[in-house]
């Protein structure tokens, strides 16, 4: 059984001497290996050498896991948006904390590393194991490629998820966005601008793919998007190559296997003009039903000790994976933060310690259930 007490009061500052020294060590989706290395240092040194990292560049730091007993996962992802391999740039003004994905998702991980050195440190009985895990590649491309290690690995000892992301305040997501993103390429013969004038021009041949991309009618819930598009040699070329990405997203498995058909039939259509095909970049699957409930009841519980938004809502998050397995899963935020995926990213350190309360509040509640 786990004390009723107020957990910033014993860890906040603790939180905030790690937090100014990792959220600078970069972390892109795929190559997260210097904050796993630093997470499995940092741990080591606290005298926790139970935690390893997987093949996915997960860190997972088991608790009370007997082999055979059912476990409890709390959640929160290392990698951040930005391809910068060199140490991102650190401010602090303030009660604020500048450094891109010092929210999304720095401090969720860092109070996630809290609350093990809590477990470890003061021992207290739990029915079922936990699994505590830093876990890789939530962001764009890398495809929540840690959490379905992480399920291909326990398979079906988990009996809940819990992942703490997104911003403080900001409800609970319950239910699971699915995706999935392509790279369109077109080809044609191309030439020079003057005097092979008349010839295909694949940038021109991509605009009407995109174009009636977006002439499409959707079901409610359900969104696309053209993200990036490139292509061409100068200005006095005929372009010969051209692509682009695009993604389409609901929260409805049925739209998106509609949204598969259109998909393929636009590009079969074309295929008769000029040279385009596409390549799968990226699936993140819809969830199925399965009872959330009594996670919901007890994160509702929780915020509404802090006086906080229990709205529930639909994102793309690690929850993807185990909703679409039919595994309860929710997501929440326990900071506060704005400027998420920009360089501008800036924290509220004055909203941690009621976070990091927060989630402790709720583990408690999960673990005791």
């Amino acid at each position: 059984m786990i004390e009723n007490i107020r957990f910033s009061s014993l860890y906040y500052e603790k939180a905030i001497a790690l937090l100014k020294d990792i959220c600078t060590v970069p972390s892109p989706s795929g190559m997260e290996d210097k904050r796993a290395e630093y997470i499995l240092s940092y741990l080591r040194k606290e005298g926790i050498d139970s935690a390893y990292e997987d093949e996915a560049k997960n860190v997972i730091i088991p608790y009370n896991d007997r082999g055979n007993n059912m476990l409890d996962v709390f959640a929160a992802h290392t990698d951040v948006v930005f391809p910068d391999t060199v140490p991102l740039p650190m401010k602090i003004e303030g009660d604020k904390i500048h450094c891109p994905g010092i929210g999304d998702n720095t401090a969720s991980f860092v109070a996630l590393l809290m609350y093990v050195l809590y477990f470890f440190r003061e021992k207290p009985e739990t029915q079922n194991g936990i699994l505590f895990v830093c876990n890789s590649s939530e962001e764009g491309l890398g495809n929540l490629k840690g959490v379905k290690k992480l399920f291909s690995s326990y398979t079906d000892r988990i009996r809940s998820f819990t992942t703490f992301d997104a911003c403080l305040g900001n409800g609970i997501v319950n239910t699971a966005v699915g995706s999935e993103r392509f790279l369109i390429k077109v080809r044609t013969e191309g030439g020079h601008s003057y005097k092979d004038f008349g010839r295909r021009n694949a940038i021109a041949g991509l605009s009407e793919i995109i174009t009636e991309l977006y002439q499409q009618d959707v079901e409610k819930g359900t969104t696309y998007n053209v993200g990036t598009i490139k292509g061409g040699t100068s200005v006095n070329t005929i372009a010969q190559d051209a692509e682009c990405t695009y993604e389409y997203r609901s929260t409805n498995p049925e739209s998106l296997r509609k949204m598969r058909k259109n998909f393929e039939a636009l590009i079969e259509k074309y295929q008769e003009e000029f040279c385009v095909n596409f390549e799968e970049i990226g699936i993140r699957p819809c969830g199925i039903k399965c009872d959330t409930l009594w996670m919901e009841k007890i994160a509702e519980e929780a915020m509404d000790k802090y006086s906080l938004s229990a709205e529930r809502k639909a994102s793309s998050t690690d929850c993807n994976i185990p909703l679409s397995l039919g595994i309860p899963a929710l997501c929440i935020g326990i900071v506060k933060f704005k400027g998420a995926h920009t360089r501008e990213e800036v924290m509220d350190l004055s909203s941690y310690a009621t976070g990091l309360d927060l989630g402790f509040d709720y583990i408690n509640g999960i673990i005791r259930d």
